[in-house]
């Protein structure tokens, strides 16, 4: 069975209690910019509160960083080098944040306050990491980037998410079970391309035409369902769902063989059925 596709799916002990240190262990530098204020001290004032400052920024940036490295963790493919570096970029300002703490607020040396600088860079280093280089060569050598077939899986995810959503919404359990397999096999097929980028080019218009079409017929269907009750519209709806099906086989066919050029056939049929039934 293929695993679901949920890009934004992060597990909380994976990520959302990952960094929260480096929010928490500079609050100390804002009591002592506090002080310094309190107390006419304008270098201590302005010491600790710019890294204070630079310390909360350094946090953001690295929890983002945490977080594309999670979702990059499920994932067999991830953006190329382009992608901010959050992680470094955070590492950076922490550095400078002691350094600047050190010289301004203790009163260290230049010397001293830079060596502890790359320290705290350095620590960062050991226990977080930077951001991995990746080049998605492999991907752009198939004819299509890293960053392409994220964001073709990304908005068919939507329209799926959004299936789901109407298909709550519907009280006929035949065809709620219908649109589960749909959802179901479409998945699958987001496994595949994911697997193998190169299925990524022959499903494209597969992606964008058929689920923006599922979508639409779906959500109008369980629109017209919560005014009214109507036997032809279910019987509507439910040819249209049997022609979906009929598509999502062909199409999983269709990569299995690496052949699109009888599916462009299938969706343009689908479409034709969605004006017809006048269910959108």
């Amino acid at each position: 069975m293929a695993r679901r596709y949920k890009p934004d799916s992060i597990k909380p002990s994976r990520y959302q209690l990952r960094g929260i240190l480096l929010y928490i262990l500079p609050f100390p530098l804002l009591l002592a910019a506090l002080r310094g204020l309190l107390n006419d001290n304008l270098t201590l004032a302005t010491g600790s509160g710019a890294g204070f400052i630079l310390a909360m920024i350094a946090a953001t940036l690295a929890r983002k960083g945490f977080a594309i490295e999670a979702r990059a963790k499920q994932r067999k493919i991830v953006r190329r080098t382009s992608t901010l570096p959050y992680k470094t970029l955070g590492a950076i300002l922490l550095g400078i944040a002691v350094a600047i703490t050190s010289w301004l607020a203790i009163g260290n040396g230049i010397i001293v306050s830079l060596l502890l600088g790359i320290a705290a860079l350095t620590g960062f280093y050991l226990y977080y990491g930077f951001d991995p280089a990746r080049d998605g060569t492999g991907i752009a050598a198939v004819g299509i980037t890293s960053e392409e077939v994220l964001d073709l899986l990304d908005e068919a995810e939507t329209k799926i998410q959004s299936i789901e959503e109407a298909r709550a919404r519907i009280n006929n359990q035949e065809l709620r079970q219908r649109l589960r397999r749909i959802v179901k096999q479409t998945r699958n097929i987001l496994q595949t391309i994911e697997e193998d980028p190169r299925d990524a080019r022959r499903a494209r218009k597969f992606l964008k035409v058929y689920l923006d079409g599922a979508q639409q017929v779906t959500s109008g269907y369980a629109r017209a369902h919560e005014h009214m009750e109507s036997s032809e519209l279910d019987e509507n709806f439910r040819r249209v769902l049997a022609t979906i099906e009929t598509v999502i086989a062909e199409q999983q066919k269709k990569l299995m063989e690496n052949n699109a050029t009888e599916l462009d056939v299938q969706i343009e049929v689908l479409q034709m059925q969605l004006e017809k039934e006048g269910i959108v």
